[in-house]
């Protein structure tokens, strides 16, 4: 049986005693690039998605990266992974799955409620390159026109092109209402979506589940969204689509019995 694994991206997931306070400046100097964060599948596993430790024990991903598998058995989490082609990463942490928690309101043929909760197995081991990252209860102020957060992951740096073996970052710009149903028409849950991404720069196949991240004026670093679906990789009047967390702060808080808040 193959193993599906997520890989954590580590771009500003950090908890001392607080989340968002990464021990390890991020190196965000990587103007144009694109990201994905999708792995090829081999004998023994297959990368399914990226996501972001939020807790100890608790992981936040795309719902539509395991709706149709909801076995906890057939996953494995990665986190402290910066080079995929390295075995032997001293950060590197693999942690089997307690429980799979996808929305209760997740539909495959809708957009919306595009979430799941990873539980695990055993808590992950926080240090320099594994930390747990903020989650807003409120983004009216970030998540507006013109405004650009960082999104990160594994994956193609073109549509349709070659697995990246190491995270990568790029800044994207939030795009947008208007502008943005008009390049979806009809299909765009303000409440519970937001779009970012430019020609040229953009999430792309296979960075489902993954952050898009931004550094609030204290230093801690907030998720804002997950990489959720979108037409093509980069491409003109085609952005991104990202689930908005604070639409989710009930579900998380509910389904981790308060061990994860929105703050």
């Amino acid at each position: 049986m193959r193993t599906a694994v997520l890989l954590l991206s580590t771009l500003a997931v950090a908890l001392a005693a607080t989340c968002g306070q990464t021990p390890i400046k991020p190196n965000l100097v990587v103007p144009g690039t694109k990201i994905v964060g999708g792995w090829l599948s081999d004998k023994i596993c297959s990368l399914e998605c990226g996501g972001s430790v939020v807790a100890p024990g608790w992981v936040v991903t795309a719902g539509h990266c395991v709706y149709d598998n909801l076995n906890a058995k057939s996953y494995k989490v990665k986190a402290g992974v910066f080079d995929e082609a390295k075995s032997d990463e001293d950060a590197e942490q693999v942690v089997t799955v307690k429980a799979i928690h996808l929305h209760p309101k997740y539909n495959p043929r809708q957009t919306n409620y595009d979430i799941a909760l990873i539980e695990l197995d055993t808590d992950l081991v926080f240090g320099d390159h594994v930390q747990p990252i903020c989650l807003p209860s409120n983004d009216d102020t970030e998540i507006s026109y013109p405004n650009m957060l960082w999104v990160t992951g594994w994956g193609t740096t073109k549509e349709q092109g070659q697995i990246s073996r190491q995270l990568r970052q790029a800044d994207v710009p939030i795009v947008d209402l208007p502008t943005c149903e008009k390049e979806y028409p009809r299909k765009i849950v303000e409440e519970v979506e937001f779009c970012a991404g430019k020609k040229g720069i953009d999430s792309c196949q296979g960075d489902s589940g993954g952050p898009i991240v931004q550094q609030a004026p204290s230093g801690a670093w907030f998720q804002y969204g997950i990489v959720s679906w979108g037409k093509g990789c980069a491409e003109e009047g085609e952005a991104g689509v990202y689930s908005r967390v604070s639409a989710y702060c009930d579900f998380i808080n509910t389904t981790t019995n308060g061990v994860v808040q929105c703050q």
